[in-house]
């Protein structure tokens, strides 16, 4: 067929017209979305034993995981969205030394039946209305977010739907998981965090009323305990139909920081994006107690617009008061969601400044009053991190990707930097004394050719606050392949203690967790006695049964099942 393909214009053979797929022809768009580093690598496979520079420390003994977007199949439109991917986790198993590298796709519902009709079957990101007739009632979340340890086995989420359960070893899915019945929301976020000294989960979900594509404000918070049992659970309602992707938690309360990208159910069903970016709305800030609350005890602050990024701290200080830190954008960071009637403004993503602002919550004030940081520190970043360890606790220490525009990049040799230039890896320290003033910086420079994902923290044995390692993806742009770099965190600027190079490319991912091998070994001897095993959903979720008692899909161990059908 070469020889055929070779006499007819490419173009002819383009699978998409007007915009969307058409044919059968298996091509991905020619986009930035799916070119450079951000080419789908569709790869499931195991590695064992890394190419190492410099040496692996002896006394890490667990694994990184994270998790990537990765499109199965070419989209059904052409201008979809790097956000739109399926779920694909990494595993990098690092023991005595050495290191090995798993990768597999998340099994989601949606993953399934596309893989069954060996076709996309699921349309726009987020919008259920431009999906396959063949497909209605189905969970379309790609769980592609967050990937986090939670009683012996991983979640994979993704705010749009249900996370799913796997097992640590393997990353087979086991299935979709709703804390053994006890949670029927069709939403959940990808931002839990985790009580270091209770070992309870808190958690929370928005657009959580109905079938998780209402576009509604229903927002609701829940409190795991170690032993799964849900402890507190409470909704409520937001001032907007906004984005609320991470959260923040002290030891009385959660802050949920609601950014003014608004959802619109009308321009769903019209066949457009979910979100839009609103300049002229507030970023908003939701104050909401822990434990025995009630709506009416929710506190919601309003600032001047900004696009929330992500928490680094959160703790309360000697007056009672909620201290929560995240960088906040002075703009659109979501260009491909410009505001209702506006093209997207790629270029503008790239002026856009991005300083790590410190908020003082008074959660005894009047709810609605407007507020301002109290502090602004310039670190032009983002994806932080902190020494788990520190979550709902005063912290020194957070690492963050930078961006430093005054940094040589090679542009003839890598193009674009796909995800941002995120060229720097930083290590900041908060004034110790006074929290109201900044301290130290520790960077890294990637080099000319390369940037970094998301780092993640990994703590020494019985050490002070920040004593550890830092590891995170290399992106090699000129060479259209990974590594995975190990610090020193407390002395970034001294370089790697070790590289371990990937014979292969990564997508760009969002995040992800170290676990510590003890932790994973503990739990496998629980299931393995009187726990028993993870146990995955057993029922549809609300929506679904609403939708299977008027004759739309079908029930079948906890999934609802259609047939799937061509274009």
């Amino acid at each position: 067929m070469a020889h055929l393909e070779a006499l007819a214009p490419e173009v002819s053979l383009y699978p998409y017209s007007n915009g969307k797929r058409t044919g059968t022809r298996v091509k991905f768009p020619d986009t930035i979305a799916f070119s450079g580093m951000n080419k789908p690598a569709r790869f499931e496979g195991d590695i064992t034993n890394l190419e190492v520079t410099g040496e692996i420390p002896c006394d890490i003994n667990g694994t990184f995981y994270r998790v990537q977007p990765d499109h199965r199949f070419p989209p059904m439109f052409e201008d979809d969205i790097h956000f739109n991917g399926d779920g694909s986790v990494t595993a990098i198993r690092i023991k005595d030394g050495h290191a090995d590298f798993k990768q597999r796709y998340v099994r989601t519902d949606k993953f399934l039946k596309e893989e069954e009709a060996k076709q996309s079957l699921f349309g726009r990101y987020r919008n259920p209305y431009t999906d396959n007739e063949s497909v209605k009632g189905v969970i379309r979340t790609v769980s592609n977010t967050n990937i986090t340890f939670w009683r012996g086995m991983l979640l994979a989420s993704k705010e749009d739907g249900p996370p799913f359960a796997m097992d640590p070893i393997t990353l087979e899915t086991i299935g979709r998981y709703d804390f053994e019945g006890q949670i029927t929301a069709p939403t959940f976020t990808a931002h839990p965090k985790f009580d270091p000294d209770t070992g309870e989960m808190l958690c929370f979900a928005y657009e959580a009323g109905t079938d998780g594509s209402d576009c509604g404000v229903d927002i609701v918070t829940w409190t795991f305990d170690a032993d799964g049992r849900k402890t507190e659970e409470l909704w409520f309602k937001a001032p907007f139909a906004g984005m609320i992707h991470d959260c923040g938690v002290s030891k009385n309360y959660m802050v949920l920081p609601l950014t003014p990208l608004k959802m619109s159910l009308e321009r769903l069903k019209a066949g457009g994006n979910k979100f839009a970016w609103d300049p002229n709305e507030d970023q908003v800030y939701g104050v909401v107690p822990r434990r025995g609350g009630k709506p009416e005890d929710v506190k919601w602050f309003r600032a001047d617009n900004g696009f929330h990024g992500h928490v680094a701290g959160c703790y309360e200080n000697a007056d009672g008061h909620v201290v929560f830190d995240l960088t906040v954008a002075d703009g659109n960071v979501f260009s491909w969601f410009p505001p209702d009637g506006a093209e997207p403004d790629l270029a503008g993503r790239q002026r856009l400044s991005s300083p790590t602002c410190r908020w003082i919550f008074d959660p005894h004030a009047k709810s609605g009053i407007r507020v301002r940081p109290s502090i602004e520190w310039t670190t032009n970043g983002e994806f932080s991190r902190i020494d788990d360890r520190y979550v709902t606790k005063k912290y020194e220490h957070f690492w963050q990707l930078g961006v430093d525009p005054t940094r040589p990049y090679d542009f003839a040799r890598c193009g674009p930097p796909a995800g941002g230039l995120f060229n720097c890896m930083a290590h900041y320290t908060w004034d110790a004394a006074d929290e109201g003033k900044v301290g130290r910086k520790d960077v890294y420079f990637a080099g000319p050719t390369a940037t970094f994902q998301e780092p993640v923290f990994i703590p020494r044995d019985g050490r002070k606050e920040g004593d550890g390692y830092l590891a995170a993806l290399k992106n090699n742009l000129d060479e259209l392949r990974n590594d995975v770099v190990i610090w020193d965190a407390l002395d970034l600027a001294k370089g790697p203690l070790a590289t371990l190079h990937l014979p292969l490319r990564l997508r760009l991912g969002f995040h992800g967790n170290f676990v510590d091998h003890r932790d994973i070994e503990a739990w496998q001897e629980r299931r393995a006695g009187d726990l028993g095993p993870v146990q995955p959903a057993k029922e549809p979720l609300p929506w679904q049964k609403a939708l299977a008692a008027n004759g739309i899909g079908g029930g079948r161990n906890g999934h609802m099942n259609g047939t799937p059908n061509g274009h």
